[in-house]
């Protein structure tokens, strides 16, 4: 007779055990199992992964669920229960009982009501572990106890494990009378919490996590009893033990513990279809009104839009795409920002045509084949993008249409990843942090393992092998990474049911009240994560939150404020002018997907002038197509021969200069050459993608047949089939290219033509995250943008824009409370604007006239509209705040209480420059080097905060610091710290060039430097000095930007050679004074400016003079 192991416990009983599903499946086999349970903690995450493992590996998997109960009779009692599931009804009983079990955390009445009614569909064992009943039968009350747990589940088979440990001690013996009288099966049992006697002390580490205990390594030769036995051995022990009986039971008792999970496909929800349609029928009404109101009714997209509809109803998805469509339409409906899509779905023009994308297909040249085609069955994935503080009011809509019981979120594992199970095993074993941070620093980020780490990290690994005990913290860590450490929100994934999803999968409580807009909803998670969600035939959609759509929102409502015009974001021009010049000149900070130094360095380079060339840029900037960026620029600039591997490719590949880009390349390629259907196309493009050789062989032999029959040569057929098979992996989705260059244009046109309402949405978006924030003050401050101080009287939460520029949000402010903000603006709304900073206090009372907050005010500069010093205001705090707190709110005294103020001078400029990086994270006082912000425009010198590429650089700033240090050679160099405006930089003075400037290097100094910008040891900026320059020099520059240079053509000097002869002496003069050019006579400007400035000093004047006459030149102001 064969022994089952009834209680096993795997990982997904959150760090309480250390078993894989895989391996415990495998280990099972091995060790001789015909059945296998799986009875995790209250939960069935691993439910699906088990029983396909099984399955497939010819194991009956048994499963089950281990419950904590209280007593009925004292609820102060507790008692482990295991319910089994029976068949199908049983299946769908666990599902639910584990999701009430879930919602408490707790054994309900419910659960017990629910077994009463269905206990023909499960079984129930209990443990011997910690278990009442066993503590009974030394009180000579087993019978009572068992037959009170027989009687409030009556119905149900109940048995009770009996351990090999019991049998040894005799324990079976004297209480087998008890049990057979309560009518209660005994049979044999035993836990798993580990699978091999190995595991036990990365097991009992595992616990020390969870409960936050400390172990040491004079434990790590002890042995537990609760691994995976072997089940033949087990099956001996049993067998010799009243002739077999505990045995002979535990195989009746499982013999009909028999499972079938359904997988099955996707199961989509009916949409409610008004007017007795069909869902095909209104599918097609909406997409021709749309056709009509959008005047897209030629041909082509008539015959489109018939063919895309055919495959979305053959398949089965007409319901599929009127829920998405009705998702979107309440969000325009409540004015939510929408995007242009994402992934494949922007290549269907049904999608196109129901504002689910935001892109033409047919005016991109998209193909629906990549989206859905007939030759490949797969459910259309159309994920959905929201602004990301808007996606709950989605997740909201939809549970209000289709219920709470029908709609749930997915749950996702953060696991015990190689940096996390470092810090968690040393901190068991009381490391101190140098060691942790010796371990962790140099370990990764991202998907990194410890394995992987040690063999290519030299510091790791001689880290690891300094000494035994962080050989054996390694080892422990090995043991245990990859383990769930917890459950969370999938970021995205929400699933829908047209029944309830009790039926079809368990779940989870979230925390109540989640969303602002819902806070009666208990929201409910899928136990199942999103592979097994599938595998069970639930409709998954992916609702993302982009903060880039917020960004969105927020510039064109600021837009709309400033213009007081309204403003369709879907109707702007695709050619604008300013737009192109902000990509050519790559100043796209606060551009979605165009933010990277290493693509600002493609989009200058490149120079993009349409719409098509930004969809390119996104395709080529990664990994694999990137090396060919320089061929498309090249060819783009003509100074490269356009190629082709085939001249009947030339129409497909002519768009990105002979390269192929685009996966839709690859398909167009397929039907063109060798008569492939696009569908058939797309299944070769994925075969190709996923590397399998067979079907690669497979389908290249049908790639050279079928363009052989078409007419060619069997040697063009095969170099076309390589050279497919070599870029297809490259290739990108055009589709989302497209979308997403889309959205990333929109952000581009706004912040070139309303940069005001651009840069305030921006900064409301980044106001989070400071680091970023900077960097767009700097940018800002460099296109004329004023940031203006909060202001106690004109400032709200958020940043707003008003006449002047832009004004700094209270809530950036740190130490300032969003209820003190709130008080301030609802203050001021009631009783109007503040008068002065008594005035304020006053009125805000004790509760806010605190001596922190309102030196975090004055620092910021809240109060510097009222005229008072802020040296003064910090100088009369305590005085103001004692006299509020004294008198209270008695507004009618307040005259005859303002406090006499002591009046301080003003605070030197840095200090008080120092004091608003500190509570605002950035200075909104003028930086001594804002001064030289011509220059900035110019481009003579560079602002700090804007580097992104290495090269040879000016700054002006002031040197905030200074280290001296000896070379081996005992020369001096030194380092310094230079600030300016947007940021710091390290500077890098070589003992050569510090002999010719030590003594004017001093602290607190301005100063022009110049020299090569690198990257230093820890992937920093580095400016290695050159030379440093007297602000007088700077000062001369300065007075130079202010003046322009004109020349005058005149008529018959009016030639492309003349312009390049001007040109090149521009070019070899660089500095600061704009040039520009004009006809003789005319006011007419022949070319505005160069890309540089020209040096006055220079021999440009005399050389301009020598081709051109002395009256052609003049120098204005």
């Amino acid at each position: 007779m064969p022994f089952t192991t009834l209680q096993v416990f795997s990982s997904y009983s959150l760090l309480k055990s250390t078993i894989r599903l895989n391996e415990y499946v495998a280990t099972g086999k091995l060790l001789g199992y015909k059945q296998l349970a799986l009875t995790d903690d209250g939960v069935l995450h691993g439910a699906v992964e088990f029983y396909e493992r099984c399955i497939q590996n010819g194991i009956q998997p048994i499963l089950g669920c281990t419950f904590e109960v209280a007593w009925k009779s004292d609820a102060s009692r507790k008692e482990m229960l295991i319910v089994y599931a029976k068949g199908a009804k049983g299946y769908e009983s666990l599902l639910k009982l584990s999701t009430l079990y879930q919602q408490g955390l707790t054994w309900t009445k419910e659960m017990t009501e629910w077994i009463a009614t269905h206990s023909e569909d499960v079984k129930i064992v209990l443990p011997p572990m910690d278990s009442e009943w066993v503590a009974a039968h030394s009180k000579g009350r087993l019978e009572a106890v068992l037959g009170a747990v027989k009687e409030e589940y009556a119905g149900v088979e109940i048995a009770v494990g009996i351990t090999r440990e019991m049998v040894e001690r005799g324990e079976f013996d004297t209480m087998r009378e008890g049990i057979e009288a309560a009518g209660v099966i005994p049979v044999a049992f035993s836990v798993s919490r580990y699978l091999n006697t190995t595991d036990y002390f990365p097991w009992k580490v595992l616990q020390a996590i969870r409960l936050g205990e400390t172990l040491s390594f004079t434990q790590e030769d002890a042995s537990g009893s609760e691994s995976l036995p072997e089940a033949t051995s087990m099956a001996k022990v049993f067998q010799v033990v009243e002739g077999g009986v505990l045995l002979s039971n535990l195989e009746k008792f499982t013999k009909d513990l028999v499972v079938e999970i359904p997988l099955r496909d996707t199961m989509l929800p009916k949409f409610p279809v008004p007017g007795g349609k069909t869902s095909a029928e209104f599918l097609y009404e909406l997409c021709e009104a749309a056709m009509l109101e959008m005047g897209v009714t030629t041909p082509v997209y008539v015959n489109r839009l018939k063919e895309e509809l055919a495959v979305i109803h053959e398949m089965g998805f007409d319901d599929y795409f009127l829920i998405v469509w009705d998702i979107m339409r309440q969000a325009r409906e409540k004015g939510i920002q929408t995007g242009a899509g994402r992934g494949s779905a922007a290549g269907s023009l049904v999608a196109y045509l129901l504002h689910i994308t935001g892109v033409d297909p047919i005016r991109y040249h998209l193909l629906f084949e990549r989206f859905l085609n007939r030759e490949r069955y797969t459910m259309p994935d159309i994920d959905l993008d929201f602004p990301d503080d808007k996606r709950e009011d989605i997740l909201a809509y939809i549970v209000s249409k289709y219920g709470n019981q029908n709609v749930a979120q997915i749950v996702t594992f953060g696991t015990l990843g190689a940096k996390q199970v470092i810090r968690d095993v040393c901190k068991v074993f009381g490391e101190n942090i140098i060691t942790v941070q010796k371990f962790s620093n140099n370990i990764a980020q991202g998907k990194v393992t410890l394995e992987q780490t040690y063999k290519e990290n030299k510091a790791f690994r001689e880290h690891v092998e300094s000494s035994e005990r962080n050989r054996k913290l390694y080892q422990v860590a090995r043991a245990l990474e990859g383990l769930p450490r917890h459950s969370s929100v999938h970021a995205a994934g929400v699933v829908l049911s047209q029944e309830d999803l009790t039926k079809t999968v368990p779940l989870m409580k979230r925390d109540k009240g989640y969303l602002a807009s819902f806070q009666e909803a208990d929201w409910m998670l899928t136990q199942y994560a999103m592979q097994a969600v599938e595998k069970v035939g639930l409709l998954k959609m992916d609702l993302l939150g982009l903060s880039n759509l917020t960004l969105l929102h927020k510039a064109i409502q600021q837009t709309q404020k400033i213009t007081k015009k309204e403003l369709d974001i879907t109707k702007i021009p695709l050619d604008d002018p300013r737009t192109f010049e902000l990509f050519q000149k790559a100043q796209t900070n606060g551009i979605f997907q165009f933010e990277s130094d290493g693509i600002r360095r493609v989009l200058k380079e490149m120079k993009p002038t349409e719409f098509e060339d930004l969809v390119a840029v996104l395709s080529l900037y990664r990994p694999g197509p990137m090396e060919q960026i320089s061929h498309f620029i090249n060819r783009k600039k003509g100074t490269e021969i356009v190629q082709y591997p085939h001249a009947s490719l030339q129409r497909i590949l002519e768009p990105t200069y002979g390269i192929l880009v685009y996966q839709e390349q690859v398909m167009q390629a397929a039907s063109e050459m060798a008569g492939f259907s696009l569908g058939e196309a797309d299944i070769l493009r994925r075969a190709i993608g996923k590397k399998n050789s067979e079907t690669i062989a497979a389908q290249k032999e049908k790639f050279v047949q079928g363009a052989v029959s078409k007419g060619y040569k069997q040697e063009d057929a095969e170099t076309v089939y390589d050279y497919i098979e070599k870029f297809a992996n490259y290739g990108f989705n055009k589709s989302h290219a497209v979308a997403y260059a889309m959205l990333s244009y929109q952000l581009a046109y706004l912040k070139a033509n309303y940069p005001t309402a651009f840069f305030t949405a921006l900064f409301q978006n980044a106001s989070a995250k400071s680091s970023k924030l900077q960097d767009y003050l700097v940018e800002a401050r460099q296109l004329g943008i004023k940031i203006l101080p909060p202001s106690i009287n004109n400032s709200f939460a958020d940043f707003v824009a008003n006449d002047s520029g832009v004004i700094v949000g209270l809530n950036s402010i740190k130490g300032i409370r969003r209820d003190f903000v709130e008080s301030i603006v609802k203050n001021r709304y009631e009783y109007g604007p503040f008068k002065g900073f008594q005035d304020f206090a006053y009125r805000m009372g004790a509760q806010y006239t605190k001596e922190p907050l309102l030196i975090a005010l004055i620092n910021a500069g809240a109060f510097d509209e009222f005229g008072e010093t802020r040296a003064t205001l910090k100088a009369n705090v305590d005085a103001v705040a004692k006299s509020v707190k004294f008198h209270g709110l008695n507004l009618s005294l307040e005259d005859d209480l303002e406090v006499a103020f002591t009046h301080v001078e003003e605070e030197p400029l840095l200090q008080r420059i120092g004091e608003e990086i500190e509570v605002l994270g950035f200075s909104v006082s003028p930086h001594p080097s804002s001064k030289y912000d011509p220059l900035l425009k110019s481009g003579w010198i560079q602002a700090i905060q804007t580097v992104f590429e290495e090269g040879y650089m000016r700054f002006v700033g002031l040197i905030v610091a200074i280290r001296k240090i000896s070379t081996r050679k005992g020369e001096q160099m030194a380092y310094v710290t230079l600030q300016d405006a947007s940021g710091m930089i390290d500077v890098v003075v070589f003992p050569s060039t510090l002999a010719e400037i030590y003594q004017h290097l001093q602290q607190n100094t301005m100063v022009l430097m110049e020299g090569r910008v690198k990257r230093g040891q820890k992937g920093q900026w580095q400016l290695q000095l050159n030379r440093m320059y007297p602000m007088s020099f700077a000062d001369k520059l300065l007075t130079d930007s202010s003046k322009k240079l004109q020349i005058a053509i005149r008529p018959e000097k009016h030639t492309s050679e003349v312009y390049a002869e001007i040109k090149q002496l521009v070019t070899k003069y660089k500095g600061v004074t704009p040039v520009e050019l004009f006809l003789v006579n005319s006011k007419t400007l022949v070319k505005n400016s160069f890309a540089n400035g020209v040096n006055l000093e220079s021999k440009l004047i005399p050389s301009l003079i020598d081709f051109l006459d002395k009256e052609c030149i003049k120098i204005v102001k």
